[in-house]
């Protein structure tokens, strides 16, 4: 399925210039069918608030923007058959996807047209290391999100005695991303002195995670430590309601930070803990109204999938704006001259730690209290303080 997207705008928005005529075209490869599409919607709505607010500033050098949308359907071989159409199609970088498992055979395929891609929602760290010249990431990686949890763990640690957060168990899908998060998570875990008492990988498709949870729940980790997509998160949440899994730290990635993650778990949601890259509640400079003009969009609060949607269209269009033209490899090197200030983040595209192109960004962790995610991590930006340790499932 392939989309035309461009910003229909009536009148120019409050401080904007008029909009643009004419055309400039990039391809996005995003999951709006299949079992992503519920963050692939996310992504979508996001690059929609970016593409009306470049375009209503003047678009790329006078000409307006327009994204050429492909749905990979969830699938790497639909997102690479894309990226084919796209290459044929002419158009000058690629933006995509969600999943690690569709953008790193993305990231190979375009490596090898030579034809610049910038990462719209995948953190596996394989993507940018070693990575290449034409792959750029603005969002966080494993390594990044994982030593958040981790440096959350220690900072509990530390306010709370060194005795109090010992034992991890880790529970985590098969699939490319939360496999690379666990790993990473399991490395840290033994280079800070955690005792690692359960490492269990599930099968896509999971419904029933209770076997799982009961065994945990013999070892009374203090930490369970979870990378999981929607429904699964969801699933395990309720279980271990059931079961009665009681730990002094709940950390969910993923499914946690999704806002109907609350709406579908309940109270059994307070206390989750989970690292995004943007949160609502930090004080960037703009963010209050990026907040509104995504909620607007989304008809709902955004999440940081609509926030990362936004910057990945932002970088493509500063980018294109700086280029000497829109040949491929002058997009190139206008992407790896990046220093951009955005109410998300600044992105500016280093090689650092084995990596290549790759934004060093500054995660945060959210806890859900009272049915609402708040920062609470680092401590310089938390807009609330953490609650530790979490109560029993019996004293709620």
């Amino acid at each position: 399925m392939k989309r035309i997207l461009t910003a229909a705008i009536a009148a120019p928005l409050m401080g904007f210039a008029l909009p643009a005529a004419a055309q400039v075209e990039i391809g996005v490869v995003n999951s709006l069918s299949g079992n992503f599409a519920t963050f692939g919607e996310r992504y979508l709505t996001g690059m929609e608030v970016a593409l009306e607010e470049v375009n209503a500033n003047g678009g790329i050098n006078g000409e307006e923007l327009e994204l050429v949308i492909q749905d990979d359907r969830s699938e790497a071989q639909s997102a690479l058959a894309a990226v084919e159409d796209l290459e044929n199609e002419g158009v000058p970088l690629i933006i995509g996807s969600y999943a690690s498992s569709i953008t790193g055979p993305m990231a190979q395929l375009m490596t090898r047209q030579e034809m610049p891609l910038i990462v719209l929602g995948s953190a596996d760290n394989s993507i940018t290391k070693p990575g290449s010249d034409w792959v750029f990431r603005a969002k966080h990686n494993s390594t990044i999100v994982a030593g958040t949890y981790f440096d959350y763990f220690d900072y509990l640690r530390e306010e709370h005695g060194e005795d109090d957060l010992q034992t991890v168990a880790m529970l985590y899908g098969n699939a490319a991303w939360p496999v690379s998060l666990a790993e990473t998570g399991k490395e840290l875990a033994e280079e800070r002195g955690y005792e690692i008492v359960g490492d269990e990988a599930y099968d896509q498709g999971t419904s029933d995670f209770r076997p799982i949870l009961n065994n945990f729940r013999a070892e009374e980790p203090d930490i369970l430590y979870v990378v999981a997509y929607a429904e699964d998160g969801v699933a395990i949440t309720r279980q271990m309601r059931e079961v009665g899994l009681d730990t002094k730290v709940l950390a969910i990635d993923t499914a946690a930070a999704l806002p109907n993650f609350v709406e579908q778990v309940g109270d059994s949601a307070d206390y989750v803990a989970t690292v995004v890259s943007w949160s609502k509640d930090v004080q960037y400079p703009g963010i209050e109204d990026l907040t509104n003009r995504l909620r607007e969009a989304a008809g709902s609060e955004p999440s940081f999938y609509e926030a990362e949607g936004y910057l990945a269209l932002m970088v493509a269009a500063d980018a294109l704006r700086r280029a000497d033209s829109l040949d491929r490899d002058a997009v190139r090197q206008a992407l790896d001259e990046t220093d951009l200030e955005t109410p998300v983040t600044t992105v500016a595209f280093d090689d650092f730690d084995g990596f290549k192109n790759q934004n060093p960004i500054r995660s945060l962790m959210l806890q859900i209290q009272d049915g609402e995610h708040v920062t609470v991590f680092p401590e310089d930006l938390a807009a609330e303080d953490p609650t530790y340790p979490n109560p029993s499932w019996d004293d709620r």
